[in-house]
């Protein structure tokens, strides 16, 4: 009989990693409008980028080499400013305010790519950018916490981790991954 209870045992940690990965857990966050977000949600692809002041510009050059898809329903990106080594969290709103006039501005430049994949929403509606003050979102998302990386993670559309890059220098496999991801299951298969 202990030999029995011990197969089983074994064999319920053997399913246990399977079993955390069928549901992974939401990873909430609020972005710099004040509304909730969700990085990791289902029924779309999402690609996290991470920013700073050291890496802004590389973040820039990640996000449009992204711009083909955006305005598609099934794709989403989402930029967190890692700015828990920073005096920002002085001047949240000023900080918060700064974002949301970024985000003004990149909007207007995403219209033609929304009008092309057949979307005449309005791109600002979609525009996420989280500024993380505390670090727990780059905690939360397993990040290193050197703001000096480009860290991007790819969700895949059952809210779970396709890709990570501790610090992204080919864009082009950032493109390469969300395009695979974004094929349909039928397609995606070898």
């Amino acid at each position: 009989m202990p030999a029995r209870l011990l197969f089983f045992l074994l064999g319920l940690l053997a399913l246990a990693p399977a079993a955390f990965a069928v549901s992974p857990s939401p990873i909430h966050a609020v972005d710099a409008d004040g509304h909730p977000a969700v990085l990791n949600a289902k029924d779309a692809v999402t690609a996290v980028l991470s920013s700073s002041p050291d890496t802004q510009d590389r973040t820039r050059k990640a996000g449009a080499i992204l711009d083909p898809y955006r305005g598609r329903k099934d794709f989403r990106l989402i930029v967190v400013i890692d700015l828990h080594d920073s005096l920002a969290g002085i001047v949240p709103d000023f900080v918060k305010s700064q974002i949301r006039h970024n985000l003004d501005d990149e909007s207007k430049r995403l219209i033609p790519f929304y009008r092309k994949n057949g979307n005449p929403g309005d791109p600002r509606r979609d525009a996420v950018a989280i500024p993380d003050f505390d670090g727990k979102l780059i905690d939360a998302l397993s990040w290193n916490t050197d703001d000096d990386l480009l860290r991007v993670t790819v969700f895949g559309r059952e809210g779970r981790v396709l890709h990570y890059w501790e610090d992204l220098q080919k864009i082009d496999d950032l493109y390469g991954v969300v395009t695979k991801a974004l094929l349909p299951s039928s397609d995606a298969k070898p």
